[in-house]
């Protein structure tokens, strides 16, 4: 995707209207369109990055700060009982609009909104080491 056809860019450049929450010379928090619940925010850089392995070291940094400083206001301004923090990477995952980006979804207790669903399952020794042996080898 080219930066003209993303949303992000769009939004970023104003020409797209949105619920601007903050903005500083690098970054943006805007109001999700679709929220999962009450205050569901979305982060993104100011430069167009596909993904997280595309944005720069320092890019990221800047950003991740930007997103605890939004989580902060969120939960001290909606007075929820806590967050997710999702960026997902590729369509496999779930992303959909190609342009880095974390969501801030607030969540109270009980919400039954969504939940990652942990295996009960052990793995075993052998499934780690050969995992463990293709990642560092």
């Amino acid at each position: 995707m080219v930066e003209s056809e993303c949303i992000f860019c769009g939004i970023i450049k104003k020409r797209i209207p949105s619920k601007i929450i903050y903005e500083d010379e690098f970054s943006m928090a805007f109001l999700d369109i679709f929220p999962i619940s009450r205050g569901h925010t979305i982060i993104v850089p100011k430069k167009h990055y596909a993904n997280l392995e595309e944005i720069p070291d320092n890019e990221l940094g800047n950003l991740i700060v930007v997103v605890k400083k939004i989580a902060n206001i969120l939960r001290k301004k909606l007075n929820f009982d806590g967050y997710n923090i999702l960026q997902n990477n590729f369509k496999a995952a779930g992303q959909d609009i190609f342009h880095i980006h974390f969501h801030i979804i607030p969540r109270t207790c009980n919400d039954n909104k969504f939940y990652l669903q942990i295996p009960k399952q052990q793995a075993s020794e052998e499934e780690l080491d050969e995992i463990l042996e293709l990642i560092t080898n």
